[in-house]
């Protein structure tokens, strides 16, 4: 589920495994929801190069990328935006390595009461003891914009994550 939340009020909609339809958040913003993977490519010179290409055949270890495209489709500016995305249970959340193409995300363990990065987050363990929380514990992702989305402007946020 995303939940897009906007000055205006809050919209909500459904993020599967398969592209789901737009949606619109107070006819303000337009969610469009897609799941890649990537693949490598033979060129025909014989080399080689990843390519991203809609999630077909997903087994486990199988790492995914959740995309989700925002589109103003309102006359006035989309302020405070924020995209929080619930993980699904069988996928372990995994933390971009370097500069992506999306706003830096911050994570949740505990279904979305606290926020921060990974590494700042602790979970309890099976000794009942608190351990460094990983991509498995977490239950939801989000993105505070920076800044307005302007009427006509569209951009995205993506996160990985892998089958277990």
């Amino acid at each position: 589920m995303i939940r897009l939340r906007t000055r205006h009020g809050l919209a909500v909609a459904c993020l599967l495994l398969a592209v789901a339809p737009a949606v619109a958040a107070q006819d303000t913003l337009e969610l469009r929801n897609s799941v890649f993977q990537e693949v490598d490519v033979k060129d025909v010179d014989g080399t080689t190069h990843r390519e991203r290409v809609p999630a077909a055949k997903v087994v486990p270890g199988t790492e995914v990328i959740y995309v989700i495209t925002y589109r103003n489709v309102g006359e006035q500016p989309a302020t405070e935006v924020v995209i929080t995305n619930p993980i699904p249970a069988e996928l372990a959340y995994r933390p971009e390595q370097g500069p992506g193409p999306s706003a830096a995300p911050e994570v949740s363990v505990d279904a979305g009461k606290s926020w921060g990065a990974l590494a700042s987050l602790t979970v309890k363990g099976d000794d009942g003891k608190p351990r460094a929380a990983q991509g498995s514990d977490v239950t939801h992702v989000r993105w505070m914009l920076s800044k307005p989305v302007k009427p006509g402007e569209q951009g995205s946020v993506s996160y990985r994550a892998v089958l277990e």
